[in-house]
């Protein structure tokens, strides 16, 4: 009986163990910069475990020269729960974004702050999880 059952227990962590490590870090992002750009939406994967905005942005103003930026923000649930709603952004809107930028990645972001067409801003606060 022993047998079973560990064998059991060995099947049952092996199959539930990728999902144990399958929420990965934000250590890639440089926690301690901020980067900001303003640009036009093209896509918003409003999803879980993360929220993605894919956008034509601008960093430099006086350049204008606009390249595409991928935003990495927090899964749907907390952000409905710290007041982001779905109709707050969509393809075609103008947004200014502040975030911590990837290490690797100068057209890689992880969001603190976004302010939508609307005027309505919405920072990430100390107390949604990462």
């Amino acid at each position: 009986m022993f047998n079973r059952k560990g064998a059991l227990l060995s099947l049952s962590l092996l199959l539930t163990a990728p999902l144990a490590v399958a929420h990965h870090s934000t250590a890639n992002f440089d926690q301690t910069k901020e980067q900001t750009i303003t640009g036009v939406v093209s896509y918003f994967a409003f999803t879980n475990p993360h929220s993605y905005i894919d956008l034509e942005a601008t960093a430099d103003p006086q350049s204008g020269k606009a390249e595409p930026y991928k935003v990495f923000a927090p899964g749907r649930v907390l952000l409905i729960r710290y007041d982001w709603l779905l109709p707050d952004l969509k393809a075609g809107d103008k947004v200014t974004i502040t975030g911590a930028p990837d290490r690797k990645d100068p057209h890689f972001m992880y969001l603190k702050s976004i302010t939508f067409a609307s005027g309505k801003v919405w920072q990430r606060s100390q107390q949604i999880p990462e």
